[in-house]
């Protein structure tokens, strides 16, 4: 059961991302309301990228005994949160701090992938995050395209 609740949390944490993402594209075009919706967009992100970096960060504590070094990998998991919270930083400039966030959730699953080949993951943990990762640089992609034209 452990394994099946990560996947139906882990996938309603997408609700919200698909909620911003969807009020985005049938708001009225006005050029405030786009922008309240992405720093939403935004802040939702960076909420979620520090938690993936928590994540990782127990899940290294948990299998210190297996790591030779720990802290590298612990230094690893905070960087997609400093990378997102500049993206909060950066909110003047939207293309910039789309970017960021589109980079912190890549640097994460890259992260997820060193942990799993470092044995401090389980395959479906990796198998879990790499399509809700996914699913969150894509819509974020398309709003920093919308954002471009």
């Amino acid at each position: 059961m452990g394994q099946r609740a990560f996947l139906i949390l882990g996938s309603l944490g997408l609700i919200p991302f698909i909620a911003i993402f969807s009020a985005y594209f049938i708001s009225p075009p006005e050029e405030k309301v786009y922008e309240f919706l992405i720093y939403v967009f935004v802040a939702y992100a960076a909420i979620i990228a520090s938690f993936l970096g928590g994540i990782q960060w127990g899940m290294i504590i948990s299998r210190a005994d297996l790591l030779f070094n720990i802290g590298f990998p612990l230094t690893l998991s905070v960087v997609p949160a400093l990378i997102a919270w500049s993206a909060l930083l950066v909110l003047h400039s939207l293309i910039l701090s789309l970017t960021l966030i589109i980079t912190s959730f890549i640097f994460a699953t890259v992260n997820d992938f060193y942990l799993y080949n470092k044995k401090a993951t389980p395959y479906w943990f990796l198998n879990m995050r790499v399509p809700l990762s996914a699913i969150v640089v894509i819509l974020t992609f398309i709003l920093l395209i919308q954002q471009l034209n």
